[in-house]
């Protein structure tokens, strides 16, 4: 996909007598950053979309654009389907918010599987920055961000998750959007949320994984808390979104956009617990200025 905005800044040519002398400056790659501070920016963004008539329906989302009082959520269109629901939002918080409209992208069956759902509230909240996802590569590092579903009988309670994981095979077409495959620990619920890049920028929309790699998790006990899907995941990458901007009637001015190139580094192992303590680190802050006013600039789709 293509914007026409070249990945080059290019130097006005010196004259000098009847020499031209241009010089071209190539886009250094920005900064990696740690497991724990993608985290930071992961944990505040990240949100549930919760299903009230159908709870095991329940997904996840990213906060990716505000106005005024109103947040906007990417999440997959599986998610936010039915018309007739009730869905809440609940934020890293611990507030709840009534959805107020949804657009899907996906219609009679055709189209890729996402959705923006709509929230309004007084409190502030963290805005994920977005990238060009057509630089996610073979072999890139990712992280992804999530809500698993309550594990346990009687459990209602939905535990932030975080994992680490890698680029294993871009597609160049499926007929839900699913284009960027990934190895990776996911589970239920999960669906909707943001994929990262090393960076720390979401490049994708997680909302598929293979249901012939599952295993049980067992908590502290031994007792059996729910499924984790440890084969292959599926995105859709972010430009797939940002190519259909003009049917939501959304601008690319609205967004937190980065169009500099990944750092060619592999994503840290988030250990066992650590995504419970950056939780409770990074649940109530309030991420400012990610990304710098400089590097707000269109992205070279």
């Amino acid at each position: 996909m293509n914007f026409g905005v070249s990945r080059f800044n290019y130097v006005p040519a010196i004259v000098a007598g009847t020499a031209t002398v241009a010089a071209i400056v190539i886009s250094q790659p920005v900064m990696a950053k740690t497991a724990k501070e993608v985290a930071q920016i992961a944990v505040p963004t990240t949100v549930q979309i919760n299903n009230a008539l159908s709870p095991g329906d329940s997904g996840s989302g990213v906060i990716i654009a505000k106005k005024g009082k109103t947040y906007t959520v990417l999440t997959a269109n599986h998610v936010v389907k039915n018309p007739n629901n009730e869905y809440t939002i609940r934020t890293s918080k611990g507030k709840e918010h009534k959805v107020t409209d949804v657009k899907g992208f996906r219609n009679n069956e055709s189209g890729p599987d996402l959705a923006i759902a709509m929230f309004e509230s007084d409190e502030e909240y963290s805005v994920a920055p977005i990238s060009n996802s057509d630089e996610a590569t073979i072999g890139s590092g990712v992280y992804i961000s999530g809500y698993p579903l309550p594990a346990g009988v009687g459990s209602q309670e939905r535990e932030y998750q975080f994992t680490n994981g890698q680029v294993t095979n871009v597609r160049s077409s499926n007929d839900q959007g699913y284009t960027m495959r990934y190895a990776a620990v996911t589970r239920r619920g999960m669906s909707g949320g943001p994929v990262f890049d090393v960076s720390g920028r979401v490049i994708g929309i997680h909302g598929q994984g293979d249901t012939d790699g599952i295993v049980a998790v067992q908590n502290e006990s031994g007792q059996n808390t729910g499924e984790a899907k440890t084969g292959f995941n599926s995105a859709i990458p972010i430009n797939t979104f940002v190519g259909m901007l003009s049917q939501v009637g959304m601008e690319k001015s609205a967004f937190k956009i980065d169009n500099k190139p990944p750092a060619n580094v592999d994503a840290e192992k988030v250990e066992d617990g650590e995504a419970k303590g950056w939780f409770a680190d990074f649940g109530k802050e309030v991420v400012k200025d990610v990304i710098q006013r400089g590097l707000r600039r269109i992205l070279p789709f």
